[in-house]
């Protein structure tokens, strides 16, 4: 039986800047091993957005259907927050994980992010198959609330916070 098991992965912050506007943020990031990267920001909007990429690979995602991903062994969810679904493109996947409101977001999805232990992305690719990949998310407490604001208070659906 074969399987994948999760790559452990150094959480760091990144900085982008826009190019049309100078504007910088402060974004969420880890790579593994396999090619993959997972970034996790607050935009000039008050979202918050994950995107999931493919790094320098020649497999490309089908740019139809959404990856999946999962926390641990909770349920698998393919689409944003309210299901809303994501932007599917063939490097890259993006959710939103929430909306900002004062210094707070309900979002369960990124506290699960924030207090699990792995998070796998499953993906159809653009010539066909199906395949996974995974991350640690240990630090990834400590950097997204770094990335995110450390006033930002996360709420899930249930009312637990971080």
């Amino acid at each position: 039986m074969l399987f994948s098991l999760p790559v452990l992965a150094e959480w760091d912050i990144v900085t982008h800047t826009n190019i049309d506007s100078d504007v910088q943020t402060k974004v969420a990031h880890t790579e593994n091993s396999e090619g993959y990267s997972l970034e996790i920001y607050r935009d000039a909007n008050k979202v918050i957005r994950a995107r999931f990429s493919m790094l320098n690979n020649l497999n490309r995602l089908d740019g139809k259907n959404c990856p999946t991903y999962q926390v641990d062994k909770r349920k698998p969810e393919n689409t944003s927050i309210n299901d809303a679904p994501c932007i599917a493109h063939r490097k890259w996947g993006e959710f939103i994980l929430g909306y900002i409101s004062g210094e707070e977001v309900t979002s369960t999805f990124l506290h699960n992010i924030m207090n699990g232990s792995k998070i796998t992305f499953r993906f159809i690719l653009e010539n066909s198959g199906y395949t996974e990949t995974s991350f640690s998310l240990l630090g990834s407490k400590r950097t997204l609330t770094e990335a995110l604001g450390s006033n930002l208070k996360v709420l899930t659906d249930s009312g637990f916070s971080n």
